[in-house]
């Protein structure tokens, strides 16, 4: 059974037309960071980690969002080389398959296809484990399940690569938004993976 965690201390309850302001600003504030924090790529697993504990904290906890706390949260997930190394090997393997299409090997067509369905699956593990990690945990007990539940649970992977491309064609129509949008698909990760535990 699934215990409720207490409210952060000293701080009230959000009501009325308060707490429709303050949670759709602190889930952009979140977007912003994790944004910022994923620009070299190959932190981004760490950043969307960060990013999905403090969401679970702002609505389990009603704990405010913090630069500082992101932070904390963001050192704590890089002391473990695999949270950098997955995301490394799969830049490097996109990169090469990628360069293979542009220079135009033969079967470039397949492969593009099967480039793309790896790399889906490589982004649904990723988000899925990013929504699972928790301070204090191994990013391999994150991954490991992670990957076992995007075919096992695919509704819910469906929902999550729906989430991508409506994701992808806002930043297509409103560059501007971009900044934002990790953050949006950390959420939609997170009431992804709360509805299996319900």
């Amino acid at each position: 059974m699934q215990t409720t965690a207490p409210r952060a201390a000293g701080r009230e309850p959000r009501t009325g037309l308060m707490r429709h302001l303050e949670l759709p600003a602190e889930v952009l504030f979140i977007g912003v960071l994790v944004s910022i924090a994923s620009l070299p790529l190959v932190t981004s697993l760490a950043a969307a980690g960060a990013g999905a504990t403090l969401l679970r904290e702002m609505t389990e906890t009603e704990r405010t969002p913090t630069v500082r706390r992101f932070v904390s949260l963001l050192a704590e997930s890089f002391r473990q080389p695999v949270v950098l190394l997955a995301p490394t090997a799969a830049v490097a393997v996109a990169g090469m398959d990628l360069l293979a299409l542009a220079a135009g090997v033969p079967g470039g067509r397949p492969t593009a296809v099967l480039t793309a369905l790896a790399l889906t699956f490589v982004a649904l593990v990723g988000i899925r484990s990013a929504a699972r990690w928790r301070p204090g945990t191994a990013w391999r007990t994150a991954l490991a399940p992670a990957a076992d539940t995007v075919a096992r649970d695919w509704r819910g992977s469906l929902m999550l690569v729906g989430a991508v491309v409506v994701l992808g064609l806002v930043a297509f129509e409103v560059p501007a938004f971009t900044l934002i949008l990790p953050g949006l698909l950390v959420l939609a990760a997170v009431a992804v993976e709360g509805r299996r535990v319900r």
